[in-house]
């Protein structure tokens, strides 16, 4: 038997199948279910949910949650170097650049040491505007 959390149903297949196509985008719920129509695939909503849930728990897709009540957006990393950095999120045109800076270490422990706050800093996602949109 599968280890837990390894085995994937088929309709987790067919998400990160439609995911893989798009993994230099982040998209909604509702953008997978377009692509996922587009290609004859019906999938439900609560499915595509579900899915895309149990992938971010996996660890093959990356979840960035709205900061102005709009829906979250996933986005399939697979074997990328960068999914274990923080992002920069564009508000503009939801670019995402890998956030890796040596200056962060000095933050990250000014958080801790000062504030009683240890960040998780591959679940960071600082929002903004990348050069080309600003």
């Amino acid at each position: 038997m599968a280890e837990r959390g390894r085995y994937r149903t088929k309709q987790q297949e067919i998400i990160l199948s439609c995911l893989e196509k798009q993994k230099e985008m982040f998209c909604t719920v509702e953008q997978f279910m377009e692509c996922l129509h587009r290609d004859g695939i019906h999938v439900g909503q609560t499915t595509v949910y579900r899915a895309l849930e149990r992938l971010t728990d996996d660890g093959a897709v990356v979840k960035i949650p709205s900061v102005d009540g709009s829906k979250a957006q996933f986005r399939y990393i697979g074997e990328d170097i960068y999914s274990n950095v923080g992002k920069l999120v564009c508000l503009k045109c939801g670019g995402i650049i890998p956030l890796e800076c040596s200056k962060l270490d000095a933050f990250y422990e000014h958080i801790n040491e000062d504030h009683g706050f240890r960040l998780d800093q591959h679940h960071m996602v600082l929002y903004g505007y990348c050069s080309q949109c600003q």
